[in-house]
């Protein structure tokens, strides 16, 4: 083998190598799902370059349309795993619609219309169009980090370069033009095919293709290594019963909430569950932990997205509602109020009614957070000794849900 055709085989080499280090992370972290996309794009792309390369299939017609099949499908499930990393699994459609208007000129200009310039075109704008895609996915994606940022511009830039590369070779491989005149004249395919393989235009593209899909594939790494830190973060910030955040959790996030001014306005509710000791004591912990489990998953159905709830410790737990003033807060705690009222418990006795006190502060300006949990604490305290299952404020008419009859 020639010292330029053992060039031209790293780029498969490379792609396999790639290829089984996603699939070496996939096996060791099955939780994240859009990985084996990524291992199969990038033996999907070895495939189909050592398909070119190797001339299997025979045939130029037939090979051409095989290779770009593999090729297509491989940046089908490139595009789609980011776009399932994002939430977007829903952009399969338009991706499946441009891979089939791809393969579908490819066809016509390799046996209706042959013309090789044509075909160059086709399949390396149809790509770029696909990499674009992606990049204005992530554009759109909420909520993007530095890492989603460098993912943005890795995509566009890959996708412009398809466009930048094939102006620029087409510009100074005339010869390509001559090799479309041959085929038309009917000149022996293989020939021409020897002809293409030796073009500044093909070289060119193996070599940019190899340093890109290096740097897709460590982008595309650095994105599942953040993740994975991530998600570490989230579990060490994380209380296991409820879901929801622990105290560190909720600190951490909250000032996070807190330092962002399109947030604001701030309101705490804290909430304490009435006579919860009585309830272990009474009925058993694991009684007691169904009811925790069952505010924390009351609480994560009223919470918005942005909003940051906790378990506190024990019986208690504080919700940081961003974009909220202090009448939205009490409403938000009396929806809870009302619903873990109405909450029929399967380990308590039938009737039995569990309750909770509310403290709801709206946070003031330049309060701290340490501040703004002890005034909602206080609350709390005062809402236990105004009868329990009931919301105070410190605001004027503080009393602002009526004292629950019958609480547990």
């Amino acid at each position: 083998m020639s010292e330029g055709r053992l060039y031209l085989m790293a780029g498969p080499a490379v792609a396999f190598i790639v290829a089984c280090v996603f699939l070496f992370v996939w096996l060791h972290h099955r939780e994240r799902r859009y990985v084996p996309f990524f291992a199969v794009a990038f033996c999907a792309y070895a495939i189909a370059a050592l398909s070119q390369l190797l001339r299997i299939p025979p045939g130029v017609g037939l090979n051409t349309m095989v290779s770009a099949l593999i090729y297509t499908f491989g940046i089908f499930c490139l595009v789609q795993g980011v776009m399932a990393r994002f939430g977007k699994a829903g952009s399969a459609l338009a991706l499946a619609v441009v891979s089939v208007l791809i393969l579908g000129l490819l066809y016509y200009f390799m046996y209706v219309d042959r013309n090789l310039v044509a075909r160059i075109y086709v399949q390396n704008f149809g790509y770029g169009l696909m990499f674009l895609f992606a990049a204005v996915q992530i554009f759109g994606a909420s909520g993007r980090r530095t890492v989603d940022r460098i993912l943005f511009w890795v995509f566009l830039l890959f996708g412009l370069h398809f466009f930048v590369r094939t102006m620029l070779t087409m510009s100074i491989s005339p010869d390509l033009f001559v090799l479309d005149r041959l085929s038309q004249e009917g000149a022996d395919p293989d020939a021409l095919a020897r002809m293409f393989s030796h073009s500044p235009f093909w070289q060119v593209l193996n070599f940019s293709l190899l340093v890109s899909g290096l740097l897709v594939a460590l982008a595309l790494l650095g994105a599942i290594a953040v993740d994975a830190m991530d998600d570490l973060k989230r579990q060490g910030g994380m209380d296991p019963l409820t879901g929801l955040a622990n105290r560190r959790g909720f600190d951490d996030r909250a000032r996070e909430l807190m330092a962002d001014a399109a947030r604001h306005p701030l309101s705490l509710v804290y909430c304490d569950i009435d006579r919860f000791k009585a309830i272990n004591d009474t009925f058993g912990h694991a009684t007691g932990d169904l009811v925790l489990a069952t505010v924390g998953g009351l609480i994560a159905r009223l919470a918005a997205p942005w909003d940051v709830a906790a378990r506190r410790g024990g019986e208690e737990f504080v919700m940081l509602l961003a974009g909220t003033d202090l009448h939205g807060a009490c409403g938000f705690a009396e929806r809870m109020r009302t619903d873990l009222r109405g909450t029929a418990f399967s380990m308590l006795p039938a009737g039995f009614v569990v309750t909770a006190s509310f403290g709801v502060a709206e946070r003031r300006r330049g309060e701290d957070l340490a501040d703004l949990l002890h005034r909602a604490d206080e609350l709390v305290y005062a809402a236990k000794r105004a009868g329990r299952d009931c919301i105070l404020t410190d605001a004027v008419g503080a009393l602002v849900s009526p004292v629950g009859q019958g609480a547990a």
